[in-house]
C-alpha cells in the first residue's frame, strides 16, 4: 500500500466542538455567520492563542513549500536544477543565465535563489513560533495530538537546515527571535554563518527532536537520513532510512487555484523558462558545445551532465513543448518534464525510494556490492508502481511506452571490471549509484546536494568534473559556482560576514 503524506498539517484540536458551540450561540444572528476576519489586519498578539495553532502550523508548511518547491516561481526546486545538469534556461533573464552557466551575479544584483532563501528562513521562524504556541496551550486531552504536531514542526525546521546546506554557500546565518511572546524586531539576535557540516548537524539534532515526539514520522526519518548522508555518516544514514517503507511518499501539494499555488516547474516550463537538459558540458566532433536542447545530438564527448533525455528512461519522461516547441527565447527549443505535466502536480520531497537509495550508497561504502545492486534492482522491478506514487499527475509520451504499457527497467549488473584496479572498480559502481539517484530523484531538489557531495570526502572529485563545465551552448563558458550566495539583504545582520560565503566550495 502506498503511504502518501500530504503537505498540509494541523494540530488535532477540539476545535470542531468549539466551532459547533460558537455556531449554536450565534445561530440567532445570521450576520455573524458570514463575518470574515481579514488576515492582513491580524497583529502578532492575535496569533498567541489556542485557536491560532492550525494557522501557524499551516503557515510554516506554506513557507516551506514556497521556499523548497515554489509559489509558481523560482525557488530551490528550479534553482538547484538549473545550476546542475537537470535543466537549462530558455529565456533571456540574466539571473537564470547566471545560474545555468554557474556564473552567479553579485548579491547586490540578485539571484534566482534569493526568494527561496527568505521563504525558507521564514518557514524556520514560523515552525519555531508554532511549536512555542503548541507548548503553551497543550493539555492532557491534547497531549498526544500535540506531540504529532510538534514532531512535524521540528521536521520542517530541520529540512530548512538541510535545504540551505545543499543549495547555499557554507556560511549561512540563522538569526533568532524568542519562540513565544511579542515579535519585537529589536529582540532579533543575528546569527553567524554555519558551515555545511554545522547546518546538517543542526538538522540531525532537530530531526531527533521530531522523532522523540513521534517515532512514526517518516518525513523526519528520511530527512535525518538525508542530513547524515550529507555528513558522510553512511551507516547512520542507512539506519535512519531502514524504518521507512519503500512505498512511503511525502508530497508537496500544488493546485490550479491561484498562480502562487501552481507547480513551479510546470508553470515555468509552460512559460518557456526551462527545459529538460541533456549532456550538459559536452562537445561535438568539431569541439563546439553541443545543443543541449537538441533532439538529434544524442552523444557528446566530455559531458559532465547526464543524458537525461537521450536515455529515454521512464523515470524522466519528457516531450517537446507543445505548439511550436520553442522556449521564451525563440532561438531555444524547450522540453517538458512530464513528471510535472500540470499546474496541480505534486512534488515528492521525501520517499521510501530515497531511503532505499541511501541504503544502497551505504552498502557501496563498505564494499557490499550485492546489497547495493539488490537495493537498486528491487526499486527498478517496482518502477511502475513507485513512479505512480511519486508523481500522481505524471503522463507518459508514447516514446516511453511499449505496446501501451510503461517501459520497464531491466535489472542492473555490477559494472566493475574485475581486471581493473580497486579504484577504477569503485568509480564504476559510484557512477552507477549516482546515476540511479539522478534518475529516481530527477528535479526533486536532490541533485545539487549530490554533486556537491561528490566533490567532498570520501569521493573528492573536482567540482568541474561533476558540474557542467567548459563551453556553454548559449555562448561563453561555465563558471565555477556550485552554491548560491546568501542574499544581499542579510548584510543587515552584523554578525554575518559575507566574505566567508564561498559559492565555489562544495
Amino acid at each position: 500500500m502506498t503511504h502518501i503524506t500530504r503537505s498540509k498539517g494541523a494540530r488535532a484540536l477540539p476545535g470542531l466542538a468549539l466551532a459547533a458551540l460558537a455556531l449554536v450561540a450565534s445561530a440567532c444572528d445570521t450576520n455573524s455567520l458570514v463575518q470574515v476576519t481579514d488576515p492582513a489586519t491580524l497583529r502578532p498578539t492575535d496569533l498567541n492563542n489556542l485557536g491560532s495553532v492550525p494557522a501557524l502550523v499551516n503557515g510554516a508548511f506554506r513557507q516551506f513549500i514556497g521556499g523548497y518547491s515554489g509559489f509558481g516561481d523560482d525557488a530551490f526546486l528550479s534553482s538547484s536544477a538549473v545550476i546542475t545538469d537537470e535543466t537549462y534556461y530558455g529565456d533571456t533573464f540574466p539571473t537564470r543565465q547566471a545560474a545555468d552557466s554557474r556564473n552567479l551575479q553579485p548579491t547586490v544584483l540578485g539571484n534566482i535563489s534569493d526568494a527561496a532563501f527568505a521563504r525558507l528562513e521564514q518557514a524556520r521562524f514560523n515552525a519555531r513560533r508554532a511549536y512555542g504556541v503548541v507548548d503553551q496551550f497543550t493539555t492532557a486531552a491534547t497531549a498526544s495530538a500535540d506531540s504529532v504536531t510538534r514532531a512535524q514542526l521540528r521536521a520542517i525546521e530541520a529540512y530548512v537546515y538541510v535545504t540551505l546546506s545543499e543549495g547555499w554557500c557554507g556560511d549561512v546565518p540563522f538569526s533568532v527571535l524568542p519562540d513565544v511572546g511579542a515579535i519585537d524586531p529589536n529582540a532579533i539576535v543575528g546569527g553567524v554563518g554555519l558551515t555545511v557540516e554545522q547546518m546538517n548537524d543542526s538538522a540531525v539534532t532537530r530531526f531527533n527532536q521530531a522523532l522523540a515526539q513521534n517515532g512514526f514520522n517518516r518525513f523526519a526519518s528520511v530527512g535525518k537520513a538525508r542530513a547524515l548522508l550529507n555528513l558522510g555518516r553512511f551507516a547512520d544514514a542507512a539506519a535512519a532510512a531502514a524504518v521507512v517503507p519503500t512505498t512511503y511518499v511525502f508530497l508537496l501539494q500544488h493546485s490550479v487555484n491561484t498562480g502562487v499555488e501552481n507547480n513551479p516547474m510546470a508553470s515555468l516550463q509552460q512559460n518557456g523558462r526551462y527545459g529538460v537538459s541533456n549532456l550538459e558540458g559536452g562537445l561535438n566532433a568539431a569541439g563546439a558545445a553541443i545543443r543541449v536542447d537538441s533532439t538529434t545530438q544524442l552523444t557528446a564527448t566530455g559531458a559532465q551532465g547526464l543524458p537525461f533525455r537521450s536515455l529515454l528512461d521512464v523515470r524522466v519522461p519528457w516531450e517537446p513543448k507543445p505548439t511550436n516547441g520553442l522556449c521564451f527565447s525563440s532561438s531555444i527549443k524547450c522540453k517538458y518534464n512530464d513528471n510535472y505535466p500540470t499546474l496541480a502536480a505534486a512534488v515528492p520531497v521525501a520517499s521510501g525510494v530515497e531511503a532505499r537509495l541511501i541504503e544502497a550508497e551505504a552498502a557501496l561504502q563498505v564494499g557490499d556490492i550485492p546489497t547495493m545492486i539488490g537495493k537498486l534492482n528491487a526499486l527498478r522491478a517496482s518502477a511502475t508502481q513507485l513512479l505512480a506514487a511519486l508523481y500522481p499527475a505524471r503522463v507518459l509520451p508514447n516514446s516511453f511506452k511499449t505496446n501501451g504499457a510503461p517501459n520497464g527497467l531491466s535489472p542492473l549488473v555490477d559494472p566493475a571490471d574485475s581486471t581493473t584496479t580497486a579504484d577504477v572498480q569503485f568509480a564504476a559502481r559510484r557512477n552507477l549509484l549516482f546515476t540511479e539517484r539522478a534518475l529516481w530523484l530527477y528535479n526533486t531538489g536532490h541533485r545539487q546536494g549530490d554533486l556537491r557531495r561528490l566533490a567532498r570526502a570520501p569521493y573528492n572529485l573536482p567540482t568541474n568534473a561533476v558540474f557542467p563545465s567548459g563551453k556553454h551552448f548559449r555562448a561563453g563558458v561555465y563558471g565555477s559556482d556550485v552554491a548560491y550566495p546568501v542574499p544581499f539583504a542579510e548584510q543587515n545582520n552584523t554578525a554575518f560576514n559575507p566574505a566567508l560565503c564561498n559559492t565555489t566550495a562544495p
